[in-house]
Formats: C-alpha cells, structure tokens, sequence
C-alpha cells in the first residue's frame, strides 16, 4: 500500500449564517509547497451553482501556474496524494461530509516518450520506410477524441481515480453511473493532437447518483491577480495610485485595469 504524503483538506461551511474571516489560499507561498508543487493547494470556490440553483458546486485547485505548453508529460495529479474536500455543515469545525479523491496513472505504451500522441486517422510508415519498420505499419495512433475506448489510443499518460464519500463515519465509494471508471481530463496539448478539446474536456464529467457529478483535469486557472506586484510588497500596477481603484473603475465590469499574471497558466482542478 502507497503511503499517503499530504492530506488536502479544505474545510467548508456550506449552510451557516456568520462565516468566519476567510483566509485564501495562494500559489507556492509556503517552503514545503514551494517544493512539492503538487500538493500545493492554490484556491478554494464554493458557490451555487449557474445551471441548477438547488447545487452547490466546489472547486478545489492545486498544483500552480502550469506552462500549457510545457510537455512530454504535463501535470497529472500526484498517485501519492489523498485529494480531499471537507464540508462543515452546522459550524462545528467538524467535518460531516468529505470527498476524498486518489489518483493512479498508467503508461500505455511505455516505448513512447511523450504523454500524449495523435494525427488525423492516424499515420503509417511510408512505403519506402527502411527496416525493421515495415511499410504500412501504424506510427502515430489517431487523433484523441476520447478518454477511453475508440479515440484515446493516443492518450499514453492517463489517470484513474476514485472518489470517497466519507459521512457521518461511514465510508462510501461513489462510482461512475454508468459503470465505466473515471478520468482525470488530460491539459489541450493542442488541435491535432486533441481536435475537439471541449468535447474531449466534457467526457470527464461524471454522475455519481444522488445528485453528485465530479470532474478532474487540468484547465485554465480562474483565478485574477498581479502576482509579481503582490509579493513585491503589494506593488499592485494599475491606473489607480496605491492599487486601489477608482470609482469609476469599480463600477466598469467590462475593464480590466490591473495585469493578470495567472492568465496563459494552467491549474488541476477537482470539482
């Protein structure tokens, strides 16, 4: 059995009336995160969600400003970190509820340097390709299209996880509704590679039954700050003396008025 490094335990309050003070998380600001990114936790959302008013969604982002660019192998979760959310329901700093999440990855073709590999319908050795590489013999796999099955014989790299509901002292896997296992969504390693990214990207979400539906992969990190500027001693750059707006600037929602330091990063969410 893997030891587990890190517990990642975000405490939730989702039905009280007097939160208390907020403390956000941030991007490697503590040494023992600084040095194993993986377990860093970069920020925590919970909020109602868009599509259905009687949900509650929750997001848990880890692992920071990741290149999206950055391969052969990207950012799969860390196979030795328990992943886990814990919802306080009464204010009790107890944990009713807690989702636990653990991944395994598997190397697929393990001859293969890169992650993650496709073109088209494929591509084969040409005619006059020299030995031991018979002509006509499959080199490139099709482009991925799919997470499992047909369409993801490219997808070298890729993780399994389970997902464990934890309530009132009683331990429940929660599994996929269809029976099949779940997968971590892999980063856009780009079009044509991954062709229909949105479409690749929505087969990672999964029902669990009762309600619950759970996604993990990695994506473009929502979150909004000049970060340089932060640790520069709050040296926020923005038209506003002091980075503090103006009215008029607080009031434009179309505007940006302070650099994005996050954008172009990618994070690995679990939600």
């Amino acid at each position: 059995m893997k030891t587990i490094r890190l517990w990642l335990c975000v405490g939730m309050a989702a039905l009280i009336s007097n939160p208390p003070p907020a403390i956000a998380a941030s991007h490697r600001e503590a040494p023992i995160t600084a040095l194993d990114h993986k377990a860093d936790i970069t920020d925590f959302y919970a909020f109602v969600s868009y599509d259905d008013p009687t949900k509650v969604t929750f997001l848990l982002d880890v692992d920071p400003l990741l290149e999206p660019g950055n391969g052969p192998n990207y950012f799969p979760f860390d196979d030795d970190i328990l992943y886990a959310i814990r919802i306080d329901n009464n204010n009790d700093a107890q944990a009713e509820i807690s989702f636990q999440f653990r991944f395994q990855t598997e190397i697929r073709a393990p001859q293969v340097f890169t992650g993650f590999v496709g073109a088209g319908n494929g591509i084969d050795a040409p005619a006059n390709s020299p030995p031991p590489v018979a002509p006509g013999t499959p080199i490139v796999p099709p482009a991925i299209t799919a997470l499992d099955g047909a369409g993801s014989d490219g997808l070298n790299l890729r993780q399994r996880y389970t997902v464990t509901m934890m309530k009132n002292g009683i331990s429940t896997e929660l599994t996929n509704s269809t029976g099949a296992p779940l997968f971590a969504v892999p980063t856009d390693v780009g079009p044509r590679t991954m062709p229909n990214y949105p479409a690749l990207a929505a087969q990672g979400i999964y029902s669990l039954g009762n309600g619950i539906r759970v996604f993990a992969g990695t994506v473009d990190d929502p979150f909004y700050i000049d970060l340089g500027a932060a640790f520069d001693s709050l040296n926020f750059r923005t038209a506003a003396g002091g980075g503090v707006l103006t009215p008029a600037q607080d009031a434009d929602d179309n505007t940006n008025t302070a650099p994005d330091f996050v954008s172009g990063y990618n994070v690995n969410t679990i939600a």
